[in-house]
């Protein structure tokens, strides 16, 4: 069971140090923070799901007319379609307001 658990917990720490290396550094460097464009979104979709599914489609199809961000920034995301659900939760997890406020 410990062995399960601590597998659970390796993959975890995987898939966020992904984020990091594929998101967080990318953005940081072009100087295109995350957190504000986590809450453009929350603010346009107003929930998880409807946020995730138009992030994923900007990924993925990147349209100028739809972006919530840089209207003048037509880079595709070099995202592995596989990893973007998986990345997506995380930057969810990672921003998300509900159960943060007291």
């Amino acid at each position: 069971m410990a062995k399960i658990v601590l597998s659970c917990i390796m993959l975890l720490a995987a898939w966020a140090n992904l984020f990091d290396q594929k998101c967080e550094n990318c953005h940081n460097r072009a100087a295109l923070p995350l957190k504000p464009i986590f809450f453009d979104y929350l603010l346009h979709y107003s929930s998880e799901r409807l946020v995730k599914e138009a992030m994923k489609e900007q990924l993925l199809h990147p349209d100028p007319k739809k972006s919530l961000v840089d209207k003048n920034n037509s880079y595709k995301h070099q995202i592995d379609p596989n990893e973007i659900d998986i990345l997506l939760q995380i930057y969810w997890n990672r921003y998300k307001v509900i159960g943060k406020i007291r």
